[in-house]
């Protein structure tokens, strides 16, 4: 009798404790493996959400969100913010910066959209659900052009990538853009967790010879940077759509009416088509080669520039080239900046070297040796090499010195030479148009065309080693 007692003891221990466990259990995923995003674990809809704010989590890339002064901008953070209004929603950004806690955030209700370039064909299908579509994109490759000024380049063309980036962020799958670039340039693909921005940037950076981006920021950022090559496309299109959690149905009930309201999808295709377009694909990088012009006489104004750049550790053609460049030659040249004369000086710079307008040409010529002189005396302690300081100081004659101390300042931030022009502070010179560059702290005076100065740098070059073969 009593070990038939103890056994029902035992028995009924044993049956408390996997009630017990099974009570801890409760609306928790039976798989003792599940992944932490794996369902919702709040209850928040749209009727919640007007009481309070929608929370949009946005990945930090030019086209889904960015920080720029005084203002959002971002394709797929300003369709959601034109969706909020038409809801009657306050909206919230709720900025993520690794991949991987995006889905557990929305799970978690710290958003009640994902906006990251989602493909609503991915395997996070699994975990959530999806708005209607609202573009298609496809992956291109974009990568180091072959460069003389860098004395790299193995062929004409494109350098062909050995290491491919490819963000995991990015919404083309790696298995079909991996098939795709085999079939071409057999590179190993390469997964990163950067954005696809930061991707794009260690190319720019030539740190990598070559990413996978999407069509759509291709089209953006192919203007500004001409060291960079776009194209082809290595994969098919896909959709791009918003995640939302599965059990936020009336929201996303709400955000496809208003993805097929016909109004409404007019000022999509119209934001949309602002991002879309043909890729811009650079000409060929001047040459570096010394061509012959066939005369001794480069211009009209050479014995003013020999005159004047007797005052400078410079050969009187580099004055004729920056001349050229600047003007054509063409003495009575006006910029739509207010840039006036044969050396296109701002009326303040000229004021500052002493040059009044009735000193004519001479005046442009002397008053243009000086300010070179001067910003000769500006890079003379941190760019020792002459060859180097001269890109340095052109550069400067063209956007001013202010922006490249910025560059050069960014430059160290990045890890390159901020003391070399070529491959190192021209490439920093060209992020200075991006928000996440041009907004940090030691960035001091804003964002700058810098694919002009990069141009400008190697054009007046190219015309100073022609002129310097041809003249005497």
């Amino acid at each position: 009798m009593k070990d038939r007692w103890l056994m029902l003891i035992g028995v009924v221990a044993i049956a408390a404790a996997v009630a017990l466990q099974v009570w801890k259990d409760r609306g928790q995923p039976s798989d003792a493996h599940a992944l932490p995003w794996e369902m919702p674990v709040v209850d928040r809809d749209i009727e919640q959400i007007r009481t309070d704010t929608l929370r949009v989590l946005v990945l930090r890339d030019p086209l889904t969100w960015e920080q720029r002064p005084e203002a959002e901008t971002g394709l797929e953070f300003e369709l959601l913010e034109r969706y909020a209004r038409w809801a009657k929603l306050k909206l919230k950004v709720v900025p993520v910066d690794h991949p991987d806690s995006l889905l557990l955030w929305l799970q978690q209700g710290k958003g009640d959209v994902a906006a990251a370039q989602l493909d609503p064909n991915s395997p996070k299908k699994r975990f959530i659900a999806f708005s209607k579509p609202y573009q298609r994109v496809a992956p291109v490759l974009v990568a180091l052009r072959s460069d003389p000024a860098l004395r790299k380049a193995r062929s004409k063309g494109d350098v062909a990538p050995d290491t491919i980036l490819l963000s995991r962020w990015s919404p083309f799958e790696r298995a079909t853009v991996d098939l795709a670039l085999r079939n071409g340039v057999k590179p190993v693909l390469y997964t990163s967790t950067g954005t696809p921005e930061e991707v794009l940037v260690e190319v720019v950076l030539g740190r990598r010879t070559g990413a996978v981006i999407s069509e759509a920021t291709a089209f953006t950022e192919s203007m500004r940077f001409p060291h960079l090559s776009f194209g082809p496309r290595v994969g098919p299109t896909v959709d791009l759509a918003f995640g939302l959690r599965t059990n936020a149905t009336a929201l996303r009930r709400s955000l496809n009416a208003w993805l097929v309201d016909k109004k409404e999808r007019e000022f999509v295709e119209e934001l949309i088509g602002s991002v879309e377009g043909s890729v811009k694909q650079r000409g060929a990088f001047v040459s570096s080669k010394n061509e012959a012009l066939g005369t001794d006489t480069i211009s009209p104004f050479d014995s003013l520039f020999q005159l004047h750049a007797d005052s400078l550790s410079m050969d009187w053609r580099m004055l004729a080239a920056v001349a050229f460049k600047e003007s054509r030659f063409d003495s009575t040249a006006v910029s739509t900046q207010g840039a006036a004369g044969l050396m296109q000086m701002m009326p303040e710079t000229a004021a500052s070297l002493g040059v009044d307008a009735k000193d004519g040409v001479s005046g442009q010529v002397r008053g243009a040796s000086r300010y070179l002189a001067e910003l000769d005396t500006i890079w003379r302690s941190t760019v020792p090499a002459a060859d180097q300081r001269m890109k340095f100081v052109l550069a400067s004659y063209n956007s001013g010195p202010g922006h490249i101390k910025d560059a050069q300042k960014l430059a160290r931030e990045l890890g390159v030479d901020p003391s070399r022009w070529d491959g190192n502070v021209e490439r920093a010179v060209l992020l200075l148009n991006k928000p996440r560059y041009f907004m940090r702290d030691c960035v001091k005076n804003g964002s700058c065309r810098g694919w002009e100065t990069f141009m400008y740098v190697r054009e007046v070059g190219g015309t100073f080693r022609r002129f310097r073969g041809g003249a005497k």
